[in-house]
């Protein structure tokens, strides 16, 4: 065999393993920026806010205005990547004769956040769940489940 081939081949197998390791870097690239912005902490947004103030484990959670109930999260059991539950208490007004003279009632609340959805760069929560145990919301059991977007309106909110 002459040096010529020898040395061919070496460069041959010089440039298939840098190729090799290029692919193999472009490959893991996406995986790693893909893993790293499934990590990061997603929010909650309040209804009278729309996409303003994102926010971290809130004290209160508004699904509306006015007579809307409301919901008073202030212990949050778990904050993850994924799901957020808090114990709380759910405010509602009965609005009789009308929601600024209504009596305002108290329930024991829980409440499970999931299913993540992005807006812009920020990983928000898009469901929320409520259980009220013994207490059924107009139009719900004892368990109201909404969800955080725009509803033919130009204003996102739970709906």
């Amino acid at each position: 065999m002459s040096s010529t081939s020898t040395i061919t081949r070496r460069r041959v197998r010089t440039a298939v393993l840098a190729v090799l390791t290029l692919l193999s870097l472009a490959a893991v690239t996406p995986l790693a920026a893909t893993a790293a912005s499934a990590t990061t902490t997603p929010v909650v947004y309040n209804y009278a806010s729309g996409w303003n103030s994102p926010t971290v484990r809130p004290q209160w959670v508004t699904i509306g205005q006015g007579g809307s109930p409301m919901a008073h999260t202030w212990y949050w059991n778990t904050w993850g990547t994924w799901t957020a539950k808090s114990t709380g208490t759910l405010w509602t007004n009965n609005c009789i004769p009308n929601c600024a003279l209504g009596k305002t009632s108290y329930h024991k609340l829980y409440v499970t956040l999931d299913w993540i959805k992005w807006h812009g760069s920020t990983r928000y929560f898009y469901r929320m769940k409520w259980y009220t145990p013994g207490y059924h919301l107009r139009g719900y059991s004892s368990t109201a489940v909404l969800h955080f977007g725009l509803q033919g309106g130009t204003a996102p909110g739970w709906h």
